[in-house]
This record gives structure tokens, sequence and C-alpha cells, in this order.
């Protein structure tokens, strides 16, 4: 063989594993593309996820702003004599937030307390429509405190015959109708809660 049959030879074997060593890193190179593809699209399940999990508890946090919102412009109102009714129905939605978003730990105490909140508001509200005046809560209620040395005092029953006798000694049957509904519906929260 002569020396440029020689040359030739060894260009023709250098171009065959050129093109080998092409063909495998091309292989290489796609199977980094699909597998970073396939990486990028868990992330994305993933952040979407995250977004999603975010707007959920946005909107709930943006929901219980509004009642919060409401039950202290309420409160502001009463405390300023302005008028209008505790509102134990609006109570009724932050206690069921509670209720869902309070680890156990705390829960207890949060629960009594708000419960509490929702049957003085109640017994208040009766009170208020039967226009008996000056509100005195041991009528219609029944407090316990944790212990005697505490400051906190929470319901722990309702005087359901008071309240009925309350109501139907209203002259007026069409709020007496009324006010015997809302009372059902409040005895119906106080013993399923």
């Amino acid at each position: 063989m002569t020396n440029e049959q020689i040359i030739e030879k060894l260009i023709d074997q250098i171009n065959n594993d050129m093109q080998i060593f092409i063909a495998v890193l091309g292989f290489v190179i796609a199977i980094a593309a699909v597998l970073q593809w396939r990486i990028s699209d868990k992330q994305i399940q993933k952040m979407q996820m995250a977004i999603k999990e975010a707007n959920n508890k946005s909107e709930k946090l943006a929901e219980m702003n509004k009642v919060l919102v409401k039950n202290s412009l309420l409160t502001l109102a009463g405390s300023q004599f302005l008028g209008g009714l505790p509102d134990w129905k609006s109570d009724i939605e932050f206690f069921n937030y509670i209720k869902e978003n309070t680890d156990a730990y705390n829960n207890g105490y949060l629960i009594k307390y708000a419960k509490s909140k929702i049957a003085d508001d109640f017994a208040h509200s009766i009170n208020e429509a039967c226009g008996l005046g000056t509100y005195y809560p041991d009528n219609y209620l029944i407090y316990k405190k944790d212990n005697p040395k505490s400051q906190f005092e929470y319901i722990v029953d309702v005087k359901e015959n008071e309240i009925a006798q309350t109501i139907d000694a209203l002259s007026n049957n069409e709020e007496k109708r009324k006010l015997f509904h809302d009372f059902q519906e409040f005895l119906d929260f106080w013993n399923n809660n």
C-alpha cells in the first residue's frame, strides 16, 4: 500500500469513528433532553398544585375576613349604641371556620368560647326582638368557669323553657313564628356541636 492509500484508509477510519461518536453523543443528548422535559413537567404539575392550594386558602381567608369585618362592625355598633342585633348566624360561620382550621390542641378552647358567643348573641337577639329592655344573660343561659380562679366563663347550657316562654309571650304571631323558627335553628346548632 502506498502512503496515500494508508492516509486515505486512516481518514476513512477516523470518519467512521467520528460518525459513531456523533451518533452516541446525539443519543445521550436526546436522553438528557427527554429526562429534563419529564422533570420540568413534574415541576410544573407541583407548582400548579401549590398555586391551587394557595388560591383555596386565600379564598377561605377572604371569606373569613368578610365575616370578621361584619362581626366587628356589629360589635362596634352595639358598643356605640347605634342599634342592630348581634348576628349569631355569622358567628356560626366563624365557629365552623375555627372548627375546620385549628389544631386539636387549641380547638377545644376556641370552640367552647365561640359556641358561648353564639349562644349569648342568640339570647341577646331574642331579648331585643321581644323588647324586654336590659339584657340579663343569666335569664337565658347557664355559665361555668374552667376553674374557680378563672376569669373566663363559658356557656354550658341554654334555658330552653325560659327562651320559649319569652317568645311565646309576644302578641305578634308573625314575629313569634319567626323567632320560634330561629330558636329551632339555634337549638339544632347547639345540640349538634
